[in-house]
């Protein structure tokens, strides 16, 4: 009893001091925080007091698609982003990750913060500031084109491995990008899509995984979605960017547009937007130096812009070190391992009909492998998320690696590609004349006057980017050619391309227009079934 006694006393007078020392160690650590926050805040005081309205203004639109403009006068870097939800897309190989909805499968939250740290260390092996990622918008219609991009349907999985990914980014000194803010439930017609959504909805459902990116994570930047949400572009809804985020959340970093997601300049300036990508299209000096003459929009909204983005760039570091860290290898054999982790760990099997997995190679005499997508390999869902892996292994040459000589792999695409439909659609310059259709460039954006240049396409294939001539980035082209069907019926009619770089489409069939990407760009694949005559119709 005396023993006990005397050991209760020393646990009560070591809880005591446990008491007296961590809330002294918390302080500590609050001063230290705040007297860095301070000292960078003196310095980003210096810096926008040294700077003009016109430079000010032009910090606020991206420059070369991927970059925030660098001002060298003032001491501002040049920042570089990068889309990254499942690895780095835009400068060359780098570690293709499983699917994020993979990532959330796996239950595994120490698993999500590696999978963020590898994402950041390829980036700082490329010296990227800004990772575009993560994703965390709630699925809410099974066909949404980013589904993949996604953590699932349930607000609070979806919040605790944002946090989580996001802490991974962000402890190698890169930003993340949370987005897409908020109810990005479509890339079918994006640009107009309206999500109604009430109060309570939106606090229960849409808003929980951003505001835990802020609140916990500290997120470096938001990025506005192309949508509306109740009747309002959300790169200019005062209401999501300034009131929730700004001033209920706390968030003190930069809110940016997805690319060409901005639609008024005055209206995204005081509505919250703080960055213009990729180019400052609305949001620049013939847009904005008027409206601040005008009283429309206040140079205090501008500065507080500046500071946003400054203060991101201050945190992190950029200021003072060189963002590239040549000490990571561009080939990360640690990322791949931790790819190898989520992609195991991430699988579900809903039946195993026979117990036919795993696969016995002592049984199994034979393997037939059908569908486009066996070969070569698929390694993303495309946009943002196509990356370009060092190797990739399809599934085709895998199961016949694992199958080795004992078992017999045999292969059957299945389906033609876009591409090879295209070579196969033949066309005549005249009603049954020489094969091919008329081509006439044009070096300006609409067809006008005399074409530069006029040649005999046999087939409209060419990727998604058409470039016949080099006049610049300003540039059209028309093709005019007869189609004779080899029977009467219904044909379908499709023209796949980007709308970024790959410009924009009409398709006209016997002088109708059929498809027009000009004034309604909804799908990246335009279609439409027409029933046609077995005679030449124009196109």
């Amino acid at each position: 009893m005396i023993q006990m006694k005397k050991t209760s006393s020393a646990v009560a007078i070591f809880v005591l001091i446990i008491q007296l020392i961590v809330p002294g160690m918390a302080q500590l650590s609050f001063n230290k925080k705040s007297e860095s926050s301070n000292k960078n805040e003196r310095r980003i005081d210096l810096i926008i007091q040294k700077m003009t309205l016109e430079e000010k203004i032009d910090l606020l639109g991206g420059f070369d698609r991927f970059y925030i403009r660098d001002v060298p006068r003032v001491g501002i870097p040049r920042m570089k982003m990068a889309d990254g939800p499942v690895g780095l897309r835009n400068y060359g190989n780098s570690n293709a990750m499983p699917s994020t909805i993979s990532l959330a499968s796996t239950w595994n939250l120490q698993l999500a913060e590696s999978y963020g740290r590898e994402l950041a260390r390829d980036s700082r092996a490329r010296g990227v500031h800004y990772l575009l990622a993560p994703g965390v918008n709630i699925y809410r219609a099974p066909m949404n084109g980013r589904n993949f991009e996604y953590f699932g349907e349930d607000p609070f999985l979806t919040s605790r491995f944002a946090v989580n990914y996001i802490n991974g980014v962000q402890s190698q000194n890169v930003s993340a990008t949370v987005k897409h803010f908020i109810a990005n439930n479509s890339e079918f017609d994006r640009h107009e899509t309206d999500s109604i959504i009430d109060e309570r909805t939106m606090r229960e459902i849409y808003l929980p995984a951003f505001e835990a990116a802020v609140k916990e994570a500290q997120v470096g930047s938001i990025m506005d979605s192309y949508n509306l949400v109740n009747g309002v572009h959300t790169s200019q809804s005062g209401y999501l960017n300034n009131e929730i985020a700004k001033k209920e959340w706390g968030f003190d970093g930069v809110i940016m547009s997805d690319w060409r997601s901005t639609y008024d300049g005055v209206a995204a300036a005081n509505g919250g937007l703080d960055l213009e990508m990729p180019a400052g299209e609305y949001m620049n000096r013939q847009t904005l130096l008027p409206a601040i003459q005008q009283g429309k929009v206040s140079e205090a909204t501008i500065d507080d812009k500046v500071r946003r983005i400054l203060r991101v760039a201050a945190r992190f570091g950029w200021f003072d070190h060189e963002q590239t860290d040549t000490s990571i290898p561009l080939y990360n054999a640690a990322g791949r391992q931790i790819a190898l982790q989520t992609a195991r760990e991430g699988i579900v099997l809903l039946k195993n009909q026979g117990n036919l997995l795993p696969l016995d190679k002592k049984k199994i005499k034979a393997i037939a492998v059908i569908g486009p997508n066996a070969y070569p390999a698929i390694t993303g869902g495309g946009g943002s998320s196509l990356v370009e892996p060092f190797n990739a292994v399809s599934l085709l040459e895998g199961l016949a690696n694992i199958g080795g000589l004992d078992v017999k792999v045999t292969y059957a695409k299945g389906l033609p590609t876009l591409s090879e439909l295209a070579e196969k659609t033949n066309f005549t310059v005249e009603p049954n004349g020489e094969a091919g259709l008329r081509h006439e460039y044009f070096s300006n954006d609409f067809l006008e006057g005399t074409p530069d240049s006029v040649r005999v396409d046999n087939h409209i294939n060419f990727g998604s980017v058409i470039r016949v001539a080099t006049a610049g980035p300003a540039d059209s082209s028309r093709w005019t050619g007869w189609f004779m069907p080899k029977e009467a019926g219904i044909h379908d009619f499709f023209v796949q391309n980007t709308g970024l770089d790959g410009g924009f489409y009409r398709l006209k069939v016997d002088d109708n227009l059929v498809i027009n990407s000009w004034e309604d760009a909804r799908a990246a694949i335009g279609q439409i079934s027409l029933k046609l005559d077995a005679k030449p119709h124009k196109i």
